[in-house]
C-alpha cells in the first residue's frame, strides 16, 4: 500500500496493535529530506482494511496493490 502526500509527515509509525504489518516506513525524496508518503506491506482481508492503517484525510491518494511473497500474482 502506498499513501501519497505532501507537507508534514503523517503516520510516522504504525499503531502498536498491528500484527498484520510486514514492513512499514516513509517514502522520501531522492535527497531524503522531503516526505512524499508512507509505504506498507501487510496482510489484509480487503482494500478497505488495508487503508485503515493510514489516516485517510492526511493523504492525497492511497493505493492498495495485491502482492504476495515472491511478487505480484
Amino acid at each position: 500500500m502506498l499513501g501519497l502526500g505532501t507537507g508534514r509527515a503523517a503516520d510516522p509509525a504504525p499503531r502498536p496493535d498491528r500484527d498484520d504489518l510486514i514492513a512499514y516506513g516513509p517514502l522520501l525524496s531522492d535527497d531524503g529530506t522531503t516526505w512524499l508518503g508512507t509505504a506498507a506491506l501487510m496482510r489484509a482481508a480487503d482494500p478497505d482494511a488495508a487503508r485503515a492503517v493510514l489516516t485517510q484525510d492526511r493523504y492525497a491518494d492511497i493505493e492498495v496493490h495485491d502482492w504476495e511473497f515472491g511478487g505480484r500474482r
